[in-house]
């Protein structure tokens, strides 16, 4: 497995979803690299941590209160890195998470499960209650498809300064909204 030197990839992480996500207009970055904050290319299956940005603690696993399984993509209130993650993508052939194009996200393994699931993101289905769809874990590695269509994401840049957008993909499915900021 490789690692990164980079110091941290950022994600700001909002649980909850707005079909205007895609309202706003999209820079052409076909192709383009997700950068992380030393301006490195981040590579697939690279350990990188994901963290809130400045003053904000690490993403990590938390249980709802209703039901402790599947665990949830939470963000840590302490200062720490939180679990790192890996990429990777539904192009084996290239080594580099790219802009728009489809990912998985995975928590590395760091303790025995308390829920018999996979570390592998998913969508879960709408909460009702919470007018919210969850980011949780679960989810299938590869096989991009019609079953698997809950566990793939894509980095979208905007035209907001520093702002990139990690939305649910392919795009036909409701967008859990996950932001990842450089500074």
């Amino acid at each position: 497995m490789k690692t990164t030197k980079a110091s941290v990839f950022l994600l700001f992480i909002i649980f909850s979803v707005t079909p205007s996500s895609f309202l706003f207009g999209m820079a052409n970055t076909a192709n383009e690299p997700v950068l992380d904050t030393d301006d490195n290319e981040v590579q697939t299956g690279a350990v990188v941590s994901a963290i809130w940005g400045a003053g904000g603690g690490g993403l990590a696993l938390g249980r709802p209160s209703e039901n402790p399984c599947p665990e949830v993509v939470a963000q840590r209130r302490s200062d720490d890195d939180g679990i790192p993650v890996i990429f990777s993508s539904s192009d084996s052939n290239d080594g580099v998470v790219r802009l728009s194009s489809d990912i998985n996200i995975m928590f590395i393994p760091f303790r025995p499960k308390f829920c018999q699931t996979t570390p592998v993101w998913k969508v879960n289905d709408y909460d009702h209650s919470t007018r919210k769809w969850w980011v949780i874990t679960d989810g299938v590695k590869g096989n991009l498809g019609a079953n698997t269509l809950t566990s793939w994401f894509r980095i979208e840049r905007r035209r907001v300064i520093l702002i990139t957008h990690l939305s649910t993909a392919p795009q036909y499915v409701e967008h859990a909204q996950l932001y990842a900021t450089k500074l």
